[in-house]
C-alpha cells in the first residue's frame, strides 16, 4: 500500500472549520478558547492522493487523516475543492482559496477537549457553515449530544442539531446528556 504525505498550507481552513464545529457543540459546552486561525502546519496522509487541476480539487482516499497541532480529522476520503480563478500560464485553470471541504465515510474529529463523529462532513466557505450528518455524536468530557445533523454557522459560532424524527417519546430525536460544570461524574457514581 502506498502512503502519501503532504504539508498543505492552503488546506488550513479544513482544520479551522472542524475546530469551529466542535467549539459550538452546544450552549452548555465548556469552552476553552479554540484558535480557529492556527498557523500550525497541516499534515495529510492517505493510501492515495489525487490532484485534478482542471477541477481545482485534491482528493485523499483510504484512511485519510489530517493532523494540525493536537487536532485530528479522519475519514475514508477527504476532498478539498478550491475556487477556480482564471487560466494559468500553462493553460490549466488557476486555483484560488478553499471553497469547500468534504469528509466522507467514518468521519472522526478529535481534539484534546472534544470528539465528534458522523458519516459525512462539509465545510462550505460560501455558505459560511459546516454540516456534519449521519448519526452525529459529539462528546466533551462526560457530556454527549446526538442528532442526525449538526449545522454550525462559522462567523457566529451558532450551532443547531436536527433530527429526522419528531414527536415526544419517539427514539432518534435530538438528545443531549450534560453534567454540571463543577461535577465531572454522573450523579449515581459513588464519591470517595
Amino acid at each position: 500500500m502506498k502512503r502519501s504525505t503532504l504539508r498543505a498550507g492552503a488546506a488550513l481552513p479544513l482544520m479551522a472549520a472542524m475546530l469551529l464545529a466542535l467549539s459550538g457543540q452546544t450552549a452548555t459546552a465548556a469552552g476553552s478558547g479554540i484558535d480557529t486561525h492556527s498557523a500550525a502546519p497541516i499534515d495529510i496522509t492517505a493510501n492515495e492522493a489525487e490532484v485534478v487541476n482542471s477541477k481545482c480539487v485534491a482528493i485523499w482516499r483510504g484512511a485519510a487523516e489530517a493532523l494540525q497541532a493536537k487536532s485530528r480529522l479522519r475519514a475514508d476520503t477527504i476532498s478539498v475543492y478550491s475556487r477556480p480563478k482564471g487560466v494559468g500560464a500553462n493553460g490549466q485553470p488557476a486555483c484560488g482559496g478553499t471553497e469547500r471541504i468534504e469528509a466522507e465515510g467514518h468521519v472522526f474529529y478529535v481534539t484534546p477537549e472534544r470528539r465528534a463523529r458522523g458519516d459525512h462532513a462539509v465545510y462550505s466557505a460560501g455558505n459560511d457553515e459546516i454540516v456534519i450528518t449521519g448519526d452525529v455524536i459529539v462528546v466533551q468530557g462526560l457530556n454527549v449530544a446526538r442528532a442526525d445533523r449538526l449545522i454550525i454557522k462559522v462567523s457566529t459560532r451558532q450551532a443547531r442539531m436536527e433530527s429526522n424524527v419528531v414527536g415526544a417519546g419517539k427514539p432518534g430525536r435530538v438528545r443531549g446528556v450534560f453534567y454540571p460544570e463543577n461535577n465531572n461524574t454522573p450523579a449515581d457514581t459513588p464519591h470517595p
